[in-house]
């Protein structure tokens, strides 16, 4: 779960979306998305190529900030593919697409996660299903952390104060 003895997050498209859009708009929250610059840079955070293509299909400001820390983009492996198949093939419904969309990102987060040894990072939660799990869901069986934004950032130590 480290890199050079720092945690490494595996951040889901919801993470970036669900923050931009609603909890954490970098007009009012700046620095959370410097610091999120700064862990890419650190090769802390990491996505994978269906959370850059959920992203890039969006059409405000977070597509030209994704552009500039595309670095934290990992190639596919057999390893990842072969847990994406896995989870595919026991759980349908989590490829199964409800409305269109270029990519379903979730089965990719929790194989990127799994392979690097990172903890992933959504705003979804548990939903405890057996048909259509969400990334906690899987994260469980699979014997990997997760955490939300806010938790992302009580771990690496921000805050956010007015002045």
């Amino acid at each position: 779960m480290t890199i050079n003895g720092k945690t490494k997050y595996c951040l889901d498209s919801s993470a970036f979306i669900d923050s931009w859009r609603r909890y954490h708009p970098p007009k009012v929250f700046p620095t959370l998305w410097d610091g999120l610059s700064e862990l890419v840079a650190t090769g802390q955070v990491i996505v994978c190529k269906e959370v850059e293509k959920e992203i890039m299909a969006g059409n405000d400001e977070l597509k030209a900030w994704f552009k500039l820390n595309k670095k934290c983009v990992v190639p596919y492996d057999s390893k990842q593919l072969a847990i994406v198949s896995e989870i595919v093939n026991k759980y349908p419904k989590v490829s199964q697409y409800h409305k269109i969309r270029p990519a379903h990102a979730d089965p990719f987060v929790v194989a990127l996660a799994k392979v690097e040894n990172a903890i992933a990072v959504t705003w979804e939660g548990p939903n405890g299903s057996l048909v259509n799990p969400q990334i906690p869901d899987l994260c469980k069986e699979y014997k990997i952390s997760y955490v939300n934004m806010v938790e992302l950032c009580e771990r690496e130590g921000w805050s956010f104060n007015h002045k």
